[in-house]
């Protein structure tokens, strides 16, 4: 019963939703990081480019917002750019075109209640230039205000006694492996041959890998080359919220 009165609650607040809104912003967070450290644009072997948002509202959500991607912008130098490093065996000579990331997003969703905000990568490590995204869904009304929420929190199964983390996820892998099931059969993705449920499930994570479009759906999405061929893209998936909450209430 507690489940069934948690899920009406959110089907209400799906009814009566706040409708997308705009929301100014000030001039993007830039910025760039040379490697090796003391470089610069001319010299770098590698070279981090940024790019993130901040928005004008005074409101204390969106100064958490601001101040999230403020210390994302910080751990540029200490964080991301020795990740990417790490995936790099040698790195071009100093006559030879640096590499590079540039890291940019999208407001993919804005209404009274959440923020959606979607980055995409550029990276060329010397042969092709790769696409890949990450997703930040930020609350900005109840208890969460100015937090990044995860899948379950985005969900409000969270509120709920049982543990929803792990539902949720597997509701959404089963799902998307019935998508991919069905384009595999109609062959209309250049998915793996030999790609089994394990290998999607190993491929993204649900309570992080989505954000939400204009039209409120949740967009779960897999990096390109991960179980199709390079030239699929990234891998979108769409759901509406009454979809995965009738899928919970059918579990």
């Amino acid at each position: 019963m507690k489940r069934i009165l948690c899920i009406a609650g959110i089907l209400l607040l799906l009814a009566t939703g706040a409708a997308a809104q705009a929301v100014p912003k000030v001039g993007p967070l830039r910025g760039e990081v040379y490697y090796p450290q003391g470089s610069t644009a001319d010299t770098a072997s590698f070279v981090l480019r940024y790019q993130l948002p901040q928005f004008t509202q005074e409101q204390p959500q969106y100064k958490a917002v601001n101040a999230w991607f403020t210390a994302y912008a910080a751990d540029m130098q200490t964080v991301l750019l020795p990740d990417i490093l790490s995936t790099v065996d040698t790195l071009p000579a100093a006559e030879e075109p640096a590499y590079y990331t540039d890291l940019d997003y999208r407001i993919t969703a804005s209404t009274a209640d959440h923020l959606s905000v979607l980055l995409v990568s550029q990276q060329f490590l010397g042969n092709t230039l790769q696409e890949s995204w990450s997703a930040k869904v930020f609350a900005l009304d109840g208890i969460y205000a100015g937090q990044p929420l995860s899948l379950s929190q985005a969900m409000g199964l969270e509120q709920t006694a049982d543990d929803q983390a792990d539902t949720a996820s597997a509701l959404v892998y089963g799902l998307v492996w019935q998508i991919a099931e069905y384009e595999i059969g109609a062959m209309q993705k250049a998915y793996f041959p030999d790609l089994t449920e394990d290998d999607l499930r190993r491929a993204f994570t649900p309570q992080t890998d989505f954000y939400f479009d204009a039209d409120g759906n949740f967009v779960f999405f897999i990096q390109a080359g991960a179980i199709a061929g390079e030239v699929e893209g990234v891998l979108t998936y769409p759901f509406s919220l009454a979809e995965l909450l009738s899928a919970v209430k059918q579990n």
